[in-house]
């Protein structure tokens, strides 16, 4: 099977990876593409002790009273337990995932809701595949978690709702290599121009 998955990826990459890597770190864009491949190279699967329940699976879901749209990398049950668990494939970086594990792990306790309302039961485990390093980052569900989630995304709903005054706080390299509204944004256009300028003196 991994054979099969690695040739895939060799030959659909570049048509399935359409955004461009920013140029720093130098480098990238090959290093990106020689670990998915490694990964895809050395996969034996999850378990065999695993069904799959759903994979990218599109949803809309009501949380509090405001609509939500999520996809959801994966959801698998144990097949001994009955225990499910959700899994969100991450290519960032470690370091990035674990310096704000708290807010990332917001994610997988949105798509806990979802679990509990199609499948009846929230999961047990939410887990980043970590796949560029070959390692799981391991949530046990918690409802105390959970429950801070929803409060946590209903107060900042309520703040942008609110909110009145909208101001931007441009970043260069967001803005010039990130940013998808750049194209259409004053300030992003004010930097990414300021930069051209400088390298044609």
């Amino acid at each position: 099977m991994s054979f099969e998955l690695a040739e895939v990826y060799t030959a659909e990459y570049d048509e399935a990876v359409k955004e461009y890597f920013p140029p720093f770190p130098r480098g990238l864009p090959g290093k990106y593409y020689d670990e998915g491949l490694q990964y895809f190279k050395s996969f034996d699967g999850f378990g065999d002790n695993y069904d799959v329940l759903s994979v990218e699976d599109r949803f809309e879901l009501d949380i509090r009273g405001n609509r939500f749209v999520g996809i959801a990398d994966l959801i698998l049950r144990d097949r001994n337990t009955g225990l499910i668990t959700v899994i969100d494939h991450k290519s960032k970086s470690m370091q990035s995932l674990k310096k704000k594990l708290f807010e990332n792990t917001r994610q997988l306790y949105t798509y806990a809701a979802y679990v509990k309302e199609r499948f009846g039961a929230f999961p047990a485990m939410l887990r980043f595949n970590m796949f560029r390093y070959g390692k799981f980052v391991d949530e046990p569900f918690s409802m105390a978690r959970y429950n801070e989630t929803m409060d946590w995304i209903e107060r900042t709903i309520a703040i942008i709702r609110a909110d009145q005054d909208w101001h931007a706080f441009p970043s260069d390299y967001f803005c010039r290599f990130i940013c998808s509204t750049r194209d259409s944004c004053p300030l992003g256009q004010e930097i990414v121009h300021s930069q051209e300028r400088l390298i044609s003196i």
